[in-house]
């Protein structure tokens, strides 16, 4: 096995895993990149010259350096020196971006689609299973409703950019698992992403709006069924979801009743704010954050739940480690959003094209998502989050750095110091 051919199965297998295997494409991905590690560490290969993943590595340094700092400025202790290990995964991301972008970009793009492809389709399984027979919120293998309806929006996107780029390659295979990944979101109940899926989906029309005139010509009535159709099915679950949301509002504006999803949100949000303000520049650590959330909870609203996180992710990471780590969040994403839209606007190729809209949906699914869930601190979502950004960021404007023949034909593992790349 090549280089290239490992990494084209690789990303066939991570991209596939998410929803369907949770925590297991975390496991995959992590030790993958461990060996690219071991790759770069033995001078078996050398870190990506990219300019841009050389600034969002130094961003998620400046992030990880942040929380140290933090964890050590708030009584630290041994035994929750384990809270650090998820920054672990923002160590790794250029050194598993420099040896999996040893490949083909069309080889990586068509097994990135392939794997969203299957990722959705077990997902609309998996949802269908436990929300019709095992009557529960439908949360696949991930464990957790609102973390499977984030990663299935990202795999059923990741298939609609694949089916609009790749027009001549089996587009309808691919609008189909769309179609899927949308129903398995649907059942999972989280209203915020159903609302940026949809977003999302009238984003990537627009973007691709030439082959998409194309292709609704004379088709027009089909697909105003098939809305229809999806729309019916689906109206039931989504305004009972919007119906219990009002309800939920006005409980806690008429007679202040924090004890329902919307109500725990807005404690959260302002016991947040509350903390950050006490401890701006350096935050509270990431070991001290729990015990925070139940007892502010408590004292202030008489509310007696188990919460790790406020809800946000971004106030979460401020309220954890301060307003450097904040900001380098920030930055990061900003950043990829300019790597986006700049690749979408001078994209010279469809490769570069599907690059950008990968980029673009995860800055809106992590920033958007994040700002009423977690953005970090969740293995399966952070594994996802590295997974996209490096493939987008490769396909967006990456360079393929492709062995030559004699090296094309040495193994990848098992080699010895004479067949060093």
């Amino acid at each position: 096995m090549t280089y290239r051919g490992v990494n084209r199965l690789f990303t066939l297998a991570v991209f596939a895993m998410p929803p369907v295997a949770g925590s297991v494409s975390s496991v995959v991905w992590h030790g993958g990149a461990l060996w690219c590690v071991f790759e770069v560490l033995t001078g078996r290969r050398r870190l990506s010259p990219d300019i841009a993943m050389r600034w969002i590595a130094l961003l998620m340094l400046v992030y990880v350096a942040a929380n140290l700092v933090a964890f050590l400025a708030n009584e630290p202790s041994l035994g929750m020196a384990y809270k650090l290990l998820p920054l672990a995964t923002f160590l790794l991301f250029p050194f598993s971006y420099s040896v999996w972008t040893i490949s083909d970009r069309e080889e990586v793009a068509h097994a990135l689609l392939a794997g969203c492809a299957l990722a959705s389709f077990g997902a609309l399984v998996l949802a269908v299973v436990q929300y019709f027979f095992l009557d529960m919120r439908a949360e696949g293998g991930a464990g957790n409703a609102l973390v499977f309806a984030d990663v299935a929006c990202m795999a059923g996107l990741s298939c609609l950019a694949g089916a609009l780029a790749f027009e001549n390659r089996r587009p309808l295979l691919l609008s189909v698992a769309f179609v899927a990944a949308f129903a398995a979101v649907t059942l999972s109940g989280s209203r915020s992403v159903w609302v940026l899926m949809i977003v999302l989906t009238l984003v990537q029309l627009f973007i691709f709006r030439r082959f998409v005139a194309t292709l609704l010509k004379g088709r027009m009535l089909a697909l105003a069924g098939l809305v229809i159709v999806i729309t019916v099915l689906a109206s039931g679950l989504i305004v009972d979801r919007f119906e219990t949301l009002w309800h939920n509002v006005e409980r806690l504006t008429e007679g202040g009743y924090y004890n329902t999803s919307v109500g725990l949100r807005v404690a959260l949000w302002k016991t947040g704010a509350q903390l950050f303000a006490e401890n701006p520049l350096i935050g509270h650590g990431m070991q001290n954050v729990t015990a925070l959330i139940h007892q502010r909870l408590l004292d202030d609203f008489g509310l007696k739940v188990g919460f790790t996180h406020f809800h946000n992710g971004f106030l979460t990471i401020f309220v954890e480690s301060g307003i450097v780590a904040g900001c380098a969040i920030i930055a990061m994403f900003a950043l990829i959003a300019f790597l986006a839209v700049r690749s979408l606007n001078h994209g010279r190729d469809r490769m570069a094209r599907l690059g950008g809209t990968l980029l673009l949906m995860l800055v809106v699914v992590y920033a958007g998502g994040g700002s009423v869930n977690l953005v970090f601190g969740h293995d399966i979502l952070d594994t996802v989050f590295m997974m996209f950004v490096i493939i987008g960021l490769f396909l967006a404007q990456g360079t393929s750095r492709l062995p030559d023949r004699q090296q094309e034909r040495e193994s990848v593992a098992f080699s010895g110091p004479e067949s060093r790349l």
